[in-house]
């Protein structure tokens, strides 16, 4: 589905005020234009809690690539909740499509850890999400909750292949 200009705008000022609406302290965002035509946007959200030294943190980004006629069709995504407290991390991505569909057939990805920083395995299969409020309506079901993130129920692309894939964020 293609979005002018002004409705990736529209959105990505909804999905910042949809995470003020839970209290998260996010900065003013901006729709930032690329050389190569693209536009996109991060947004980093720091969600009220206990106070620790780290809170928990959601961010959302996106690049939407130009489909003509004023148009634009988003071509990649990254929504990770990193939960700083609970020391976990679970996030939904689309980027490094042309490799990832190469090497295992699949254009998105998941990531999941029970302890931060010590995956079980690098990339799991996952389903692709139709925007940044259904990615971000689905990590923020696990923020405050003490139970598991159940990473062991997903299936792995990569685990023991020592994967590196493109240059983009894994």
């Amino acid at each position: 589905m293609s979005s002018s200009l002004q409705q990736v705008a529209s959105y990505l000022g909804g999905l910042t005020v949809f995470l003020r609406n839970l209290g998260s302290a996010v900065p003013e965002c901006v729709l930032d234009r690329y050389d190569t035509g693209e536009i996109g946007f991060r947004i980093e959200g720091a969600l009220p809690g206990q106070q620790r030294s780290k809170t928990a943190i959601v961010l959302a980004t996106e690049i939407w690539r130009p489909a003509g006629s004023g148009r634009y069709n988003r071509v990649e995504y990254e929504y990770e909740f990193i939960d700083h407290p609970a020391d976990r991390r679970r996030a939904f991505h689309m980027h490094d499509t042309e490799d990832f569909l190469a090497r295992f057939g699949v254009l998105v990805h998941e990531h999941c850890e029970e302890v931060l920083g010590k995956p079980r395995c690098g990339h799991y299969f996952g389903l692709p999400v139709s925007t940044g409020y259904e990615a971000l309506n689905a990590l923020l079901g696990h923020w405050g909750q003490p139970e598991p993130l159940r990473c062991a129920r997903l299936r792995c692309i990569d685990q023991g292949l020592g994967m590196k894939v493109g240059s983009g964020p894994a």
